[in-house]
């Protein structure tokens, strides 16, 4: 098990035994990563009560009942990710129909633990079943369960026959189907996602997709209830189609197509972010000639054996019998090329995975660094970059006088040395001290899987 010097003593449980109460605490001589776009500050502290920031400044802090010394370590924002898929809501390919929802919700609940240990404070899973998704989130925001802050799109909008149209979507053939677009949003989801994709996962030109007309009508109906609306997209052309009808933001980058400078101009100029999620290529890619991915240390801290060799066979043969594997392998070079075009542009970017546990996070930041973008710059990505495609920045994603207090200590700085991010040493999720030695991973239960 890691250690952890920087925590004192408990001062008292809230909700969740391994959630520490913290009230007026003061988190001194940091070295401070802010996620604003401001350069880092040396000899920084954080004022925090209750659940939000409080005050931020250096030299002298200020008196507190409670102060945390941080050593000169790198204090920032809690990592976001904004595209995942949290496991259980659907049976896994070739799991057994008996495989109870109570077995799937623990694997859940394990797998929103594991975000905590890497240092993501918060998750958005952009597609799931609603009967599945929703009664999760809500008992991640009555505390019933200790969690990162989850916001759910529940099951995805598409039209009859299109692409994600099976058990849980929203079908909308035209007008006479709002009735049921009108019942997935009394379910609240916190975003709608809407899936533009004619090519399907082959690459074959047989799936219908929204109508430009169709598509605006649908926007503004989610709009008009104050909701925001993200949309996956292949390509180019699709990307067009979602930022003219108005979407708040695309769920990746254009990946199948050759992609125009003039369109990273008009993404530009329009201010819709995109999602990275260069991970569930490269994931896909490599676990099919290094299996042994899922041995690092941060993946067997988090990563039950049996699911981290379920990785390395059956869904490596899936992937690699599909086609899956070559095909992604060839694209991630492109989407690599996009990103940095699509930022020096200055298309506002997020951090996003596409995948379902914790250690991805710092797979995504390597391979956006590895692109060609800064490790500064891949940091505001995670932290208020990712805020701001959620409609989170008022909240959450930088560290500044107002904000909630979801805050991650690093051993060391990630701005000079990006695989630097995974050295979390200590997690605040909304003012409270998460006791990372509390939480149900292998690496507090699994003998031969602590650091």
């Amino acid at each position: 098990m890691r250690a952890m010097p920087l925590i004192s003593a408990v001062l008292g449980l809230a909700l969740v035994s391994s959630q520490v109460q913290a009230q007026d605490i003061v988190i001194s001589d940091v070295v401070l990563f802010d996620g604003t776009g401001r350069v880092t500050q040396s000899g920084a502290w954080v004022s925090v009560t209750d659940e939000r920031i409080i005050g931020v400044g250096t030299g002298q802090p200020p008196v507190a009942p409670r102060t945390i010394d941080g050593g000169g370590r790198f204090l920032m924002p809690g990592l976001i990710d904004t595209h995942v898929h949290i496991g259980g809501g659907r049976l896994r390919p070739g799991e057994a129909e008996g495989n109870g929802m109570a077995q799937r919700r623990a694997r859940a609940e394990q797998s929103l633990q594991g975000y905590l240990y890497s240092g993501v404070t918060t998750v958005f899973d952009s597609g799931n079943m609603p009967d599945f998704i929703f009664p999760l989130r809500e008992d991640v925001r009555s505390g019933a369960i200790l969690s990162p802050h989850v916001l759910a799109t529940g099951g995805v909008v598409t039209v009859p026959g299109g692409y994600g149209s099976g058990p849980g979507a929203t079908l909308i053939a035209g007008s006479e189907d709002f009735d049921g677009l009108d019942a997935h949003l009394d379910l609240k989801p916190d975003i709608v996602k809407v899936l533009l994709d004619p090519q399907g996962r082959r690459g074959i030109p047989e799936a219908p997709i929204f109508t430009p007309e169709l598509l605006r009508e649908v926007v503004e109906r989610i709009h008009a209830r104050g909701i925001r609306v993200t949309a996956h997209i292949p390509s180019e052309a699709e990307a067009r189609l979602a930022i003219e009808a108005g979407v708040d933001a695309l769920a990746h980058l254009p990946a199948r197509t050759a992609m125009s400078s003039e369109f990273a101009s008009l993404a530009a100029a329009n201010r819709v972010p995109m999602a990275t999620t260069l991970t569930v290529f490269s994931n896909i890619a490599r676990v099919a000639d290094n299996p042994e991915m899922f041995d690092s240390p941060l993946y067997r801290a988090v990563l039950p054996s049996n699911q981290r060799d379920r990785q390395k066979t059956t869904e490596r043969a899936r992937y690699i019998d599909s086609g899956m594997s070559a095909f992604f392998s060839r694209m991630l070079p492109g989407m690599q090329q996009r990103l940095v075009v699509l930022h020096q542009a200055g298309v506002p970017l997020a951090m996003g995975t596409d995948r379902s546990v914790g250690p991805t996070v710092h797979e995504e930041l390597r391979l956006i660094v590895e692109s060609g973008v800064t490790p500064f710059d891949a940091l505001v990505m995670a932290t208020g970059s990712a805020a701001n495609y959620l409609g989170l920045s008022s909240e959450t994603g930088t560290i500044e006088r107002g904000k909630r207090a979801d805050l991650i200590l690093l051993r060391e700085d990630p701005t000079r040395d990006i695989t630097q991010s995974q050295t979390v040493e200590w997690v605040m999720l909304a003012g409270r001290e998460v006791d990372l030695g509390a939480l149900n991973l292998p690496v507090n239960e699994e003998p031969g899987e602590r650091d």
